[in-house]
């Protein structure tokens, strides 16, 4: 099981409240120099607090978004959402709050400044949204919180950063810069296959909000944690739907960060739901997965409900014959490790544990030339290289190079001549021998000139 990390390092930690849209997941982007958190012109957009590592002028701290306080949208989350955020205040060492410039003093932003005072955290009031040209006059009514003045910010023209930040970082100490070397780990699927269950119970912690409504997961949410005494970093997504099942322009931002998250892992963790199984959003997923060539791993989740359907769906027969169907439906993803989980009776997360320790060694690990050439050499006998314009490929041989996956450098005499299916078929033989279960290979194909790589 992972646990809830422990702070190895003391980066100062700074959280970012308010009530809702008023700019707060804008203002987490514009300090993180990144599109971390979703931006939309609606309130409750962010539900989840957001945690992102970020330097300014090269002093590291530790960034917290948090959802908007004080607001009903009729979901029944909104007690989920003031959680998040106590936690996110109780843990930092500056909070800003955050209010809107244009509207002026509002009612519920008396309510947040009267929750920090109980909190009695440092805080610095930041008024928002006073873009070029804006002299609506309103910034006076906000002294009436008890925070001073106020700083005022532009968090869409990138306005008055620089001396909040310097005011901020001016009590922090100098340290260097720490290389983030975690294994990022993304959990993605459908809208309500149980990833945020998954995350929940592997960590032991109510980490991401979870509810039976299906979209409660907005943002890509990063949850640090200790996996058998090793850092990594789950990224729980936002469910992915059919294209013609999206009308909100709001789910369609939220599916783009599906694949967003995919291409900042190191290892990605497909959920199926084990009473849906797959269908084309599961394998839509899988070919984000596969083209971003990252290793990947399948969680079916609720696995207890099998049981509901009486004897047929009990025992190891109908889980080898469910696995056999899974592996059927997901070919083009072949050998990556299948694992039954249940988030309710906290099943099978040792056996997840040991497949990503499995995937993770996979993919540093060194293949011996000589070994991999012995491999190659019996495929080539085994299935005839390609044919293309009356050239026949020729495959001298092939060496392990430095990469952030298992990376071949593969000599022939004309690599245009190499397809993805015979490619295909070489990594399957090399994973194979070398027990690499469904970690990607990627190659380079360097001709007898030694000019053409591709």
């Amino acid at each position: 099981m992972a646990t809830p990390p422990t702070l190895k390092t003391q980066r100062p930690v700074v959280a970012i409240v308010g009530r809702p849209n008023v700019g707060k997941s804008a203002i987490f982007n514009r300090i993180c120099k990144r599109r971390i958190a979703l931006v939309f012109d609606r309130p409750g957009v962010t539900r989840d607090r957001l945690i992102a590592d970020a330097d300014w002028e090269g002093r590291p701290f530790v960034l917290i978004d948090t959802g908007g306080l004080g607001h009903e949208d009729g979901t029944g989350l909104q007690d989920a959402v003031e959680r998040e955020a106590d936690l996110a205040i109780a843990a930092a060492q500056r909070v800003l709050l955050v209010v809107d410039g244009k509207e002026g003093l509002h009612v519920l932003d008396t309510e947040v400044a009267k929750r920090l005072r109980r909190a009695g955290q440092k805080v610095t009031l930041i008024i928002n949204k006073m873009d070029p040209g804006y002299g609506g006059g309103k910034q006076g009514e906000f002294a009436k919180l008890g925070f001073g003045k106020g700083r005022e910010v532009s968090a869409e023209h990138g306005l008055g950063f620089g001396s909040l930040m310097a005011e901020i970082g001016a009590d922090w100490p100098e340290e260097d810069r720490v290389k983030d070397e975690r294994t990022r780990i993304a959990v993605v699927g459908r809208p309500n296959a149980g990833k945020s269950s998954l995350v929940n119970a592997w960590v032991g912690a109510d980490r991401t909000m979870v509810a039976s409504l299906a979209g409660t997961t907005r943002d890509a949410v990063d949850v640090p944690a200790d996996l058998d005494g090793e850092e990594v970093l789950f990224i729980d997504t936002a469910g992915l739907r059919q294209k013609r099942r999206v009308e909100d322009p709001l789910e369609k931002i939220m599916g783009g960060r599906t694949a967003h998250a995919i291409d900042r892992c190191h290892l990605a963790i497909l959920a199926v739901d084990s009473v849906l199984g797959v269908g084309l959003v599961e394998k839509k997923v899988a070919g984000l997965i596969q083209r971003a060539q990252r290793p990947c791993i399948v969680a079916i989740t609720k696995w207890d409900l099998t049981a509901q359907g009486g004897e047929k769906t009990k025992g190891a027969t109908f889980r080898k014959e469910y696995e056999a169907a899974l592996r059927q439906a997901l070919f083009f993803l072949p050998d990556v490790p299948m694992v039954f989980v249940s988030s309710l009776k906290k099943s099978g997360f040792r056996e997840l544990t040991d497949a990503v320790a499995t995937m993770r060694k996979a993919r540093s690990v060194r293949i011996g030339t000589g070994e991999l050439n012995r491999v190659l050499l019996r495929a080539t006998e085994s299935r005839s290289t390609p044919v293309k314009g009356g050239k026949k490929l020729r495959l001298y041989y092939a060496t392990q190079v430095e990469g952030p996956l298992p990376t071949l450098m593969g000599f022939v005499n004309h690599p245009a001549i190499m397809s993805e299916a015979y490619e295909r078929f070489l990594s399957n033989r090399i994973r194979e021998h070398f027990n690499l279960g469904g970690c990607p290979l990627r190659w380079r194909w360097r001709g007898r000139d030694k000019k053409s790589a591709s």
